[in-house]
Parts: structure tokens; sequence; C-alpha cells
């Protein structure tokens, strides 16, 4: 009896000292499990606990459980959260960060990568370091995002006065305002309901988002208008990122550029499919995209008051030259 109490107490020591040793985090995403995002997130999250030696786990926290973009945003700064996949979203902590989801900016994928994993995309990491007290580890790529809508839309014409849902984005309310839509801000948990009660009459986002959140329910039409090919971020809170050792800084940064190009097959492998299931369910229109980038080619302008945007607009689109 004795050798065993002498036992039980040292394999509760041991435990302890493992416990001490394993640092939790908490990573939020606002989409569902089998989005592409939220999967790559996961596998984040997989990484960083293999690459650390069980160091650092990562509780992925998706579906919206802990509130839209905006929310999980703040709860960052706050430290409440300490990571997630956000995006635009930013620009309601720093407005410059507008040019991070800023319509008919970004031409296709490689001029997004081209930037975010060069100078620019180092003086935007930058900033979200000062001006947020966040930074990211890695992008990840989204293909473009279209329209679903409960009417056709064959032409700019037919977006006139319609209630289209956007993110909580100046950006997006400015673009939408501009193309002669009703934009309509909600947080993205909310946007199901929202078009399954008529609150809103369609809705933006890119094709895997659509499928997995299963907007081909509550929407009749899908417009390929290709107006932001786009990209998200694994976010992580500045101050929890300096206070790791750089050993478990650098596992982190090979975690997310890992987790990056897992997101890349993902959608390489799943985006002919998605989009066959999506025409079982919806009707695909092909309105003029110039129509649309020419309405919306002034709308950069509204944000020549906000410090460093212009320039970094400017630098991004010097940039797309090449693209």
């Amino acid at each position: 009896m004795k050798r065993f109490l002498v036992l039980l107490v040292v394999v509760m020591l041991v435990a302890s000292l493992v416990s001490a040793k394993t640092m939790r985090l908490v990573f939020a995403s606002a989409y569902a499990k089998e989005d592409h995002q939220t999967q790559s997130l996961l596998k984040f999250a997989d990484l960083v606990k293999e690459k650390t030696n069980g160091e650092i786990v990562i509780d992925v926290m998706y579906g919206g459980v802990l509130g839209g973009e905006r929310d999980v945003a703040e709860g960052i700064q706050l430290g409440t959260v300490d990571g997630a996949i956000l995006g635009g979203i930013l620009q309601n902590f720093d407005p410059a960060m507008a040019i991070l989801e800023f319509p008919f900016l970004f031409k296709n994928e490689a001029h997004i990568k081209y930037v975010m994993d060069g100078p620019v995309g180092q003086v935007i990491n930058e900033r979200l370091q000062e001006k947020i007290g966040m930074r990211y580890l890695s992008i990840i790529m989204r293909t473009s995002r279209e329209l679903t809508t409960n009417k056709p839309i064959n032409s700019l014409a037919d977006l006139k006065g319609l209630k289209i849902r956007v993110p909580e984005m100046k950006a997006h309310l400015e673009t939408w305002k501009a193309l002669g839509a009703n934009p309509t801000p909600l947080a993205f948990p909310e946007v199901y309901t929202a078009l399954q009660l008529g609150t809103v009459d369609g809705q933006e986002n890119p094709l895997p988002v659509i499928y997995a959140n299963k907007f081909f329910e509550v929407c009749d039409y899908l417009a390929f208008t290709d107006h932001l090919p786009g990209f998200m971020m694994i976010i992580i809170n500045n101050d929890l990122y300096k206070s790791l050792s750089y050993e478990n800084r650098i596992a982190l940064l090979e975690a997310a550029k890992e987790a990056s190009e897992y997101n890349d097959e993902i959608l390489a492998a799943s985006i002919e499919s998605i989009k066959n299931e999506l025409a079982k369910h919806m009707t695909f229109t092909y309105p003029d995209k110039d129509e649309f980038r020419k309405a919306a080619k002034d709308v950069y302008k509204k944000f020549s008051n906000v410090d460093g945007f212009t320039e970094l607009y400017l630098a991004i689109k010097a940039a797309g030259e090449n693209f």
C-alpha cells in the first residue's frame, strides 16, 4: 500500500509538470468545420502541437461560437482569444487595413502572394503589430467573392436597391453603394437566417464559403462577379507571440506556412466539384465585370484621409502591373 501511494504521488507530480509545461491557446474561425479556412486552421493546430512537442496546444473554436469576426478581433486585443482566421475586418481597428479586402484591388492569387509575401506585406504586418497589437503568421487563400441572390443578376442595373449583406467593413459598404445596391452589414453567423427570413436579398462570398455554409438553400442565383480575389490570415496576439521562445515562434511560423500550402491543395482539389454541386441548386449568371469595375473605380478616394491607406493602396496597385 505504501509503495502504491508513493507511485501515485510520483505519477501526479509528473502529470502536473507536463500540464504546467503545456500552453493551451484558443483560436477562432467564424466558418463551418467543413470550410477550407477552418480545415486549414485545424491543420495549423495539429502542426503546432507536433512541432512544439506538445508544448503548445491550440483549441480551434469554429462555426462562429465565439461570435462574429469583429467580436473575435476584439477578443484577441483583450487577450480572451489568442488567435483566429481574420482578414479585412481588421479595418475596423485600423482603417488603412481596408486594403486587405478592397474590391477590385488585387487582380489574382499570384498578385496577392507577391504582395503579402514581399516587402509590402512586411510593412502591413509591422503596421498590424504597431496599431492593433496583432500579427499575421501566414495568408490563407480564398477564391474570388461571388454574389448570390434571389433574383438573377445579368447586369449592373439588376443590383439597384437590392439589400446585399456585406461584412462590417467600410470598403465593402462603399463599393456596393457605388454599384447601386443597398449594402447591409451583418456578422457572418447571422447571414443564413437573414437570407432565410428575407431580411437581405443576397450576400457575397467565395464559392467554398457559399457551399460549406449552405447558402444555396436560401439563394437561387449565383452571379460570377469576381469582384474580390481574396485571402484571410492566421492572426495571433502580438504580445503572446513575443512571449514565446524563439524555437516556438519558428514552429508557429513553419506550421502557418505549411497550413497555407495545405489550404492551397484543398482549394485546387475541391473548387470544380464545389462549382458542380452549386450548379445543381442554383442558376449561374455572368454579368459584365468591366461594368462593375468602372462603377467602383473611384471608391478608393473615399479613404484618402486615412493615414497610410493611399500609400499602401497605390503600392499594391503598382505591384499588380506585373500580373
